[in-house]
């Protein structure tokens, strides 16, 4: 097989390969370079399969780096990612290696940088952001790292939080009223503790 013509793309970054008067597929201009391609180069079934294997690789990696700039992403959301792409598993397996060996992926970064969002503008408490980071793959070592440095409880944040939100409940001061603040503080993952604590300073017998 010979390398008839190579031609550039309207991307930039990609070309055209014919093989044999051709068209045999497009690949990243970094892979020509790399693999040093050129026209009249005479190519056999190996040096073709490592070429796409090559391209595949930068193809994966154009996508991650796309995917990572809208906002940082847990190694689970970016391996699930690349497998809708329809990336092979090694590919894929490369891909998240190199990221995470640039930074590029740090799943403690972004467990400390999630509890500190949550509780700061959601008053998330520990049951829910665990669960919650549970879900985006964080491992529980990470997990647990993170909440020991990033999650400090605030009781009376949390009772400025139920007056502003409850304030015709708390001037009836009904228990069915209290217990529909209790199970509002429950959604948001306090402990039964911490929901005790608020609602004995909100009725006056906090210490």
């Amino acid at each position: 097989m010979i390398i008839t013509n190579i031609t550039q793309q309207r991307d930039p970054e990609r070309v055209n390969i014919f093989i044999d008067n051709q068209f045999a597929f497009g690949l990243f201009y970094s892979t020509k370079v790399d693999l040093g391609l050129k026209k009249g180069m005479e190519i056999d079934e190996g040096l073709l399969e490592n070429i796409k294997s090559r391209d595949e690789l930068q193809s994966a990696k154009s996508k991650a780096y796309q995917y990572l700039s809208f906002r940082q992403r847990t190694q689970k959301e970016l391996e699930d990612y690349l497998v809708r792409k329809e990336f092979s598993r090694n590919t894929v397996d490369i891909v998240i290696e190199q990221l995470r060996e640039a930074g590029y992926v740090n799943d403690l970064d972004f467990a400390r940088a999630y509890i500190r969002d949550k509780t700061s503008h959601k008053s998330f408490g520990p049951y829910r952001i665990r669960n919650e980071l549970a879900q985006k793959g964080i491992s529980k070592e990470s997990m647990e790292q993170a909440l020991d440095e990033e999650y400090h409880e605030e009781i009376q944040d949390l009772v400025d939080l139920v007056r502003s939100k409850y304030s015709s409940i708390l001037a009836d001061r009904t228990e069915k009223g209290f217990r529909r603040i209790g199970g509002f503080l429950q959604r948001k993952g306090h402990s039964y503790e911490t929901i005790r604590k608020v609602l004995d300073r909100i009725d006056g017998k906090d210490d």
